[in-house]
């Protein structure tokens, strides 16, 4: 029964206070307060009220950050107050002579280890935002620009899932802070735009700005971005004295800050906190709990103790009470030999430059990424020039600017192909990507990346078929198509270059193995465009099978949580044409898993449950014990909240361990979660070769 308009408004506006309560429980305190299918549900209720009451949607409703609105261009905003750059320091002895003049200007005396406190962040590597709130509504979000003016963004700004539209409480002011990626997200939304055919992004920092600087709020919305505000315009204004009382009242408005902020009572414990840092960014979230989850280049000092900061005053650019304290980037100079453009398995080309080889990181660098078009025109760079690149904590170096060294006339313009290497048709310019692409879809260059992605470790797991291998296959002729990797025999590699006796058995031995892998990831492999592994996962335990997805209609489809129209579209598209239906038929042939193998004593044990990883599992790598439990229904967390389940902690176990007891989260240890493991699976076909014995 539809309620009247009367019944609607106050049941809109309970959901409305509900579902922004519980994003407040869900982002900024990193408690949820329900499942995420229980907030779903509200979702769809007050979405639907909506429809069908048009006249009640409000601008701070959560339903209004899905986005959908196009601009013809971007205003330009005025800043009230300058968005001024900071001073950087790039080495401790850089801060400490910060710390002195500061010390000096305020009469602190000159000792490093003196009371004096300041505020440290982690200096996130994203985009700086100013938010103007009225009445505790959001109104008004600007880029920086230039300092003095900004772009308006606030179509954009909306759809950050983080930012609250409505306040907690009544507010009048201006907030700024950072937009940015963390790198889970970022890997996530690389892998759906792989699994799309999409090209990938180059790196965070520069796709959330240019996510921000969208005109299509929608595609901005579809987009993971996060957010951490950390400063209060005119804070002594609203009653706040000091850095620590600007993040406290932030998070009493109910505004996302960064948790990892410090108060540190010396110079000296700045400096501690710089190095701590400093260890953290290097790691690798897979291998420590340590590392941070999202890019830094800094850690942003500001003093304490606001009431002082007009008494320091700016200079014509910064600000004087704070600094950057940053990290010097191993940097070297070298010389670029030639551009090289490589085809991906979506037929882009992007161009690598081949370096004089130059040592830097403890490594020799050879290559360099020059990622599009639009780099290389924005470096200036050409084929000759001497050029810095740095590699800090990236793994693949890039080029960074060129050398003030004069030209000596020799130098060539990197000039991008125009007809396709491999198979010589006419090369088009993709204009997502700006690069130049390869339009045919039987490119043999795109065939190589095609048996590479296949092979994958994330995918079907073929250990020692590299790029490298799969391109030798495909120049020889020995693989046309991805299943002919199925019919090799030894005769057809015995005599090829770099392939011996044992890594021919190897490369074979692992092939045939890849026919028992789980019905996921063939469905990964098919490269259906928007489909990635987890919503591989999902169709795989939704339908069973490739019969019954194959059909599978759209509307049934968009019935799975997870799946939108565009995803079912694209699905139902892949599976209607002829050539994929064939090729399904020769890996069927060829023997691949086309069901799904599971038992009902196993099926769906972790359904519904959040699960942490912690430590290191003996008999498993992490990313396979991971696939293991989302067959079986968990969702894998890499942070313990009280929505957390179960936690299952190997040897090595930190933080999280600690996190599930502070939250009575149960705990397994190895041992359990083994006998778990043997009680449950009964049939061979459930045993993969990792299972412990």
């Amino acid at each position: 029964m539809t309620p009247d308009p009367t019944q609607a408004a106050l049941r809109a506006q309970e959901l409305r206070e509900q579902l922004n309560e519980l994003a407040h429980h869900y982002y900024v305190l990193d408690s949820p307060k329900v499942s995420d299918a229980e907030y779903d549900a509200l979702y769809r209720e007050l979405e639907a009220l909506e429809l069908e009451h048009p006249e009640l949607v409000t601008p701070d409703s959560p339903t209004q950050k899905v986005g959908g609105r196009i601009l013809p261009y971007i205003d330009s905003v005025t800043h009230d107050v300058p968005m001024l750059s900071l001073e950087n320091a790039l080495t401790e002895e850089e801060f400490t002579a910060f710390d002195t003049r500061l010390r000096n200007a305020l009469g602190a005396g000159g000792g490093l280890f003196d009371e004096f406190s300041y505020f440290c962040e982690p200096k996130l590597d994203g985009l700086a935002v100013s938010l103007k709130y009225l009445d505790g509504s959001l109104v008004q979000a600007a880029t920086r620009g230039d300092g003095f003016t900004g772009e308006d963004v606030t179509h954009t700004v909306r759809t950050i899932k983080p930012l609250p539209l409505k306040l907690r409480r009544p507010f009048t002011g201006i907030v700024r802070g950072e937009v940015f990626f963390t790198k889970a997200d970022f890997i996530k939304l690389n892998r759906t735009r792989e699994a799309g055919g999409e090209p990938t992004y180059a790196n965070p920092r520069n796709t959330a700005a240019g996510s921000i600087r969208l005109l299509d709020s929608g595609i901005a919305a579809s987009r993971p971005l996060s957010i951490y505000l950390y400063a209060l315009v005119d804070a002594p204004g609203h009653g706040v004295t000091t850095q620590q009382d600007v993040i406290a009242f932030l998070r009493g408005l109910g505004l996302p800050v960064n948790p990892r902020g410090r108060l540190c009572a010396t110079a000296g414990e700045v400096l501690a906190f710089h190095r701590e840092l400093g260890a953290q960014r290097e790691l690798y979230a897979d291998e420590s709990e340590d590392a941070l989850p999202y890019e830094i280049d800094g850690l942003v000092v500001k003093l304490n103790d606001i009431a002082r900061w007009e008494e320091l005053g700016y200079t014509a650019k910064s600000p004087r009470f704070m600094i950057a304290f940053k990290w010097q980037e191993e940097q070297a100079t070298t010389r670029i030999n030639d551009v090289v453009f490589q085809i991906s398995r979506q037929g882009i080309y992007s161009p690598v430059a081949e370096l004089e080889p130059v040592a830097l990181g403890g490594v020799m660098v050879r290559r360099a990424t020059l990622h599009n078009q639009d780099e290389i025109t924005r470096l200036g760079v050409m084929i000759g020039d001497e050029v810095y690149i740095k590699r800090g904590g990236e793994v693949i170096p890039k080029i960074i600017g060129r050398s003030p060294r004069e030209r000596d006339g020799s130098e060539r313009p990197v000039v991008a192909p125009d007809i396709c290497q491999y198979c010589e048709t006419a090369i088009v310019l993709d204009e997502r990507a700006h690069n130049p692409a390869c339009p045919n879809p039987r490119c043999r260059g795109r065939l190589v990346g095609r048996l590479a992605y296949f092979a994958s470790r994330s995918v079907m797991d073929i250990e020692g078929m590299s790029e490298k291998t799969a391109e030798r296959l495909v120049a020889e002729g020995l693989v046309n198509n991805i299943d002919d990797l199925y019919r090799l025999t030894p005769g057809d590699l015995t005599g090829l270059e770099g392939f011996a006796e044992v890594s021919i058995d190897n490369l074979l031995a692992a092939i045939a193995k890849s026919r028992r892998q789980p019905l996921w990831r063939v469905i990964t492999a098919l490269e259906i465009p928007q489909v990635g592994a987890q919503n591989s996962k999902l169709l795989a335990r939704e339908f069973g099978s490739l019969a019954a997805l194959s059909e599978a209609g759209a509307e049934r489809l968009q019935e799975i949580h997870g799946i939108g129209p565009k995803m079912a579209e694209a699905i139902v598209s892949w599976f209607a044409d002829p050539e994929n239906q064939a090729m399904l038929t020769r890996l069927e042939e060829a023997g691949l898993t086309m069901t799904a193998e599971t038992d009902s004593a196993e099926a769906g044990v972790f359904d519904g449950k959040t699960v942490v990883l912690t430590g290191t599992i003996s008999f498993a790598r992490r990313d396979e014990l991971k696939d293991w439990l989302e067959q079986n229904g968990a969702t894998v967390s890499g942070s313990v909240s009280k929505k957390t389940a179960l936690v299952i902690a190997g040897p090595g176990a930190g933080s999280k361990l600690a996190q599930a007891e502070k939250h009575g989260v149960a705990v397994w240890d190895e041992a359990r979660l083994v006998a778990f493991m043997q009680e449950t699976a009964t049939r061979p076909a459930q045993k993969p070769d990792w299972w412990p014995v």
